[in-house]
């Protein structure tokens, strides 16, 4: 039986899908389901997940597959080698398909690993789509929950106090198209500052690597104070910016009556 590979990606990389060896999520699930018409000397396929994919998804074509009457046909394997998506105290985010990195892991001291996992359902593929890559605002919100996941999970105490992050900068330059295929970020600690407990500080870098090439590179340098400390220093600043917010409306709505009273006049 001879073989082929296809890749499959999400319903809304449907662009990406058309003219290569690539189908959608909703075409793997049709196929599966297709009565068993195939001959003996038919390719056998490798299936290859790609971006965009849920996690339930991936959950669904392998109940799918082995009861699906094509699946002698489909090699499935890479799908049960898919990365764990981080958990949602290392990405901040509240809804799983909002986390767009998997757990990092630690190469050497200052050096880490993260690979990029897409959902469609994300917040940011909510509206614009170009349908053919990974747009860049979705690789710089991974690169940004990067430092929240290596941080929380190598550098702060485990069982200590709530913390609280503050990226003091952060640019990101594009080098090319990254598409709905593996990608993976590569996180180097280049400064690391630890002021006791209460607050530590990082410059790092980060390059969104596909197919042996950087799509983007990031640099950041950014603050993790307790978050009971910081908390009340926001508090103190909200304060204080709201009580300027209503100093300069009331002078605007007094310049606006004399105005008006002049005119009256």
């Amino acid at each position: 039986m001879k073989e082929r590979v296809i890749l499959v990606v999400g319903d809304k990389f449907m662009r990406f899908a058309e003219g290569k060896n690539v189908i959608t999520l909703t075409q793997l699930r049709g196929l599966l389901s297709l009565p068993d018409l195939f001959s003996t000397d038919v390719h056998r396929i490798v299936v290859l997940p790609g971006q965009g994919l849920r996690d339930d998804d991936i959950e669904s074509i392998l109940a799918l597959a082995d009861c699906a009457p094509q699946r002698a046909h489909f090699d499935l394997t890479e799908w049960y080698r898919v990365p764990k998506r981080a958990a949602a105290s290392r990405s901040h985010k509240h809804r799983p398909e909002n986390t767009l990195i998997s757990e990092p892991r630690q190469l050497t001291t200052e050096s880490f690993e993260l690979d990029l996992l897409v959902d469609e359902d994300c917040e940011l593929m909510r509206d614009h789509q170009s349908g053919q890559h990974v747009q860049g605002m979705i690789l710089f919100e991974a690169a940004r929950q990067s430092l929240l996941a290596v941080t929380e999970s190598f550098f702060l105490p485990t069982n200590g106090p709530k913390y609280f992050f503050v990226i003091n900068d952060m640019s990101v330059n594009f080098g090319k198209f990254a598409f709905p295929l593996d990608a993976r970020l590569r996180y180097v600690i280049r400064e690391y500052e630890a002021r006791g407990t209460r607050s530590y500080r990082f410059a790092v870098d980060i390059a969104i690597e596909q197919c042996g090439v950087e799509a983007a590179t990031c640099t950041a340098t950014f603050t993790v104070y307790e978050e009971n400390w910081i908390s009340a220093r926001e508090g103190q600043l909200a304060q204080e910016v709201l009580d300027s917010h209503i100093a300069s409306r009331l002078q605007v709505l007094a310049e606006r009556h004399g105005q008006i009273a002049a005119i009256a006049a």
